[in-house]
């Protein structure tokens, strides 16, 4: 098993002092506008009261309260790489980026008073893995995807056929324990492009592959079923009440019971979702009984509430942009909706902020 690395710190520096500067940044009441930020709203992540905001090559932070929206924190990968992911949970912020090469690597930071700080890095070190293109977190697991590992089995042509890595909590120090491959191993799995946690099980999914389901028992994870019949382009969860899409099957639910078998919940709400969803893009986010769902291309948001055992559909948000107009990131936090897009006429990007009870 390949070991990881923690990246030497001498070797990361940032200028948290003197970040690029944000030339076009315009904050409002419950929207921010950003003309000249590469990638703005690529990937939302929110914790308590603050939001991440993923653009190419850069995280902005934003506090969000009764007072207004307010710009806390910018952290430049430039030296780094691309974003790749964006995790928070406990006081923590994993990002995933990828080198130039393909080559991934995890970034951890900390909460230190205002703001959050550079602490340990994370790597395989293998060439074009894509390690960090999905994190997991619980109290005491981590699950990274590495959903472009190339194969190093007798088939040397299984490329992209992809891994993930499992890391246990050890004091305050993550510790890689175990590695895994999907059944199969085939070319272009894409195995690890979404890696979820779902109280005691892990779920994994890929390009074209069925979802696996892993659980935890006599102290190590085991493969607990194949599911042949889901093959998700994206996956959301809160604890076991899982949401997936696929192209097949379209927008679909389960719950995880706890031998590991599954069992369908009815999904009642009429959505477009003829554009399909954006693979590997975030396209579901999840609290305990709503669920915020948007497509590939999307001009609509939909918030979908869980109660009498289905789930009903609540609200549609639409944009003021304009037609030329795609949501590309969304963020569903407590009572708070956070949704990104570009209109593609003037590559203006936008933020913004809605509540829900």
């Amino acid at each position: 098993m390949a070991c990881s690395k923690s990246v030497d710190e001498d070797k990361d520096v940032e200028n948290f002092d003197d970040p690029e500067p944000v030339t076009k940044l315009t904050i409002e009441n419950d929207k921010v506008t950003c003309e000249t930020c590469d990638g703005f709203g690529k990937m939302l992540e929110a914790y308590q009261n603050q939001v991440f905001v993923g653009g190419e090559r850069q995280v902005w932070i934003f506090e969000y309260n009764a007072q207004g929206i307010t710009l806390s924190q910018e952290i430049n990968l430039t030296n780094f790489g691309f974003l790749n992911s964006i995790t928070a949970k406990d006081g923590m912020l994993f990002l995933g980026v990828y080198d130039d090469m393909g080559t991934g690597s995890v970034r951890q930071y900390e909460a230190n008073g205002t703001e959050w700080q550079f602490t340990v890095g994370y790597e395989i070190g293998r060439n074009q893995d894509d390690f960090g293109n999905d994190i997991a977190i619980s109290d005491t697991l981590m699950v990274i995807g590495a959903s472009a590992r190339w194969s190093e089995s007798a088939n040397a042509a299984n490329n992209d056929e992809g891994i993930f890595y499992i890391y246990n909590k050890e004091g305050t120090d993550w510790i890689q324990a175990q590695e895994y491959y999907s059944e199969d191993r085939s070319s272009d799995d894409r195995f690890g492009t979404d890696v979820i946690i779902a109280d005691n099980f892990i779920l994994v999914g890929g390009l074209s592959i069925p979802m696996h389901i892993y659980k935890f028992e006599d102290m190590e994870w085991k493969l607990a079923s194949v599911e042949s019949d889901i093959i998700p382009a994206d996956i959301g969860n809160f604890g076991n009440t899982i949401l997936y899409y696929s192209e097949m099957l379209g927008l679909q639910s389960f719950a995880i019971n706890s031998d590991g078998s599954i069992g369908s919940i009815a999904m009642n709400a009429n959505l477009d979702l003829s554009n399909g969803i954006r693979f590997n893009g975030d396209s579901i986010s999840m609290t305990e009984n709503h669920a915020l769902i948007t497509t590939l291309g999307g001009q609509e948001v939909y918030l979908l509430k869980y109660e009498n055992s289905q789930w009903t559909l609540e609200n549609t948000y639409d944009s003021d942009e304009g037609e030329r107009f795609e949501y590309t990131g969304i963020k569903l936090n407590e009572n708070l909706i956070i949704t990104s897009g570009t209109d593609y006429k003037d590559y203006k990007s936008y933020l913004y902020f809605n509540t829900y009870q």
